[in-house]
């Protein structure tokens, strides 16, 4: 009887809460429908510029992949750039970049990685670093920057990290998959402070981006919903995609795809720390 009467009400309540959705499902929808304005990777040129990085200063790009941050970083804000990753192949790729902007005169390039950074001790004003705390021995690497900047200089990081809506089991396997940049570390926003401060460097602004960027991707030219639908393809037919590509490929492209997913949904989840030494 109570197992009864209890049903009842909790069916009467399900229908009245599914009236009063029903209601507003339509203006609802119309309303997620509006930007909210959102920031893109151009706001973390904005957020430095917030620093006032000295003209003719010297920044390092730690991690700098194929260049495009380090012509950036020489044409808006007339710093002397020092590009540095460890991947030989991106090191001569943003080497012709820079030749290719005219920049070669501000921006050298070398091998190098974040825990070991071939310049001296107290030689930068400006270290810039983008995606590249997750692959890195984080404390190693904060203790490398606080190393090479000089007193009062500043640095800007940028990482998407392990969100709030991510478990540690998905965490761990996302960690685990091969993206073609060799191994990553399962991090969340409190490890990496956790290694500024352990380092001796000081957070001057933490900026929460959280999914912006792929929302900002989606309304720009629908990047984000593409990749939810390449993940569903992957996942229904897989054999389809690893006869044409191969096992490893389709493992690099999946893990690629649920990683942009996976931001929009607060399970990764975008921050930059503007730092001061």
């Amino acid at each position: 009887m109570i197992f009864a009467a209890g049903s009842t009400a909790a069916t009467e309540d399900a229908d009245q809460i599914g009236a009063d959705f029903g209601e507003i499902e339509e203006e609802f929808g119309r309303f997620l429908d509006e930007s909210l304005t959102l920031r893109g990777p151009d706001s973390l040129g904005d957020l430095l510029a917030g620093a006032d990085p000295p003209v003719g200063g010297i920044a390092v790009d730690v991690g700098c992949g194929r260049g495009r941050d380090a012509v950036r970083l020489a044409s808006r804000f007339g710093l002397q750039v020092h590009g540095i990753d460890p991947s030989p192949i991106n090191v001569q790729q943003a080497k012709d970049r820079a030749a290719a902007e005219g920049l070669d005169h501000r921006i050298d390039v070398h091998l190098g990685r974040a825990e070991a950074i071939p310049l001296p001790d107290r030689s930068v004003d400006v270290l810039w670093c983008k995606e590249v705390i997750t692959f890195t021995d984080p404390i190693a690497a904060m203790r490398e920057f606080r190393r090479v900047l000089r007193p009062g200089a500043v640095g800007l990081i940028y990482q998407v990290l392990t969100g709030p809506a991510m478990t540690a089991v998905e965490a761990h396997w996302l960690a685990s998959q091969e993206l073609g940049f060799g191994p990553a570390r399962e991090l969340r926003p409190a490890d990496v402070e956790e290694a500024i401060r352990v380092a001796g460097l000081e957070i001057r602004q933490r900026v929460d981006y959280a999914s912006e960027w792929g929302e900002a991707g989606q309304e720009r030219d629908g990047s984000a919903g593409r990749r939810l639908t390449h993940a569903a393809r992957l996942l229904r037919t897989p054999q389809r995609y690893i006869d044409r590509y191969g096992a490893a490929n389709y493992r690099i492209m999946l893990a690629d795809c649920l990683w942009h997913v996976y931001r929009m949904i607060g399970k990764l989840w975008g921050v930059a720390f503007l730092l001061r030494a």
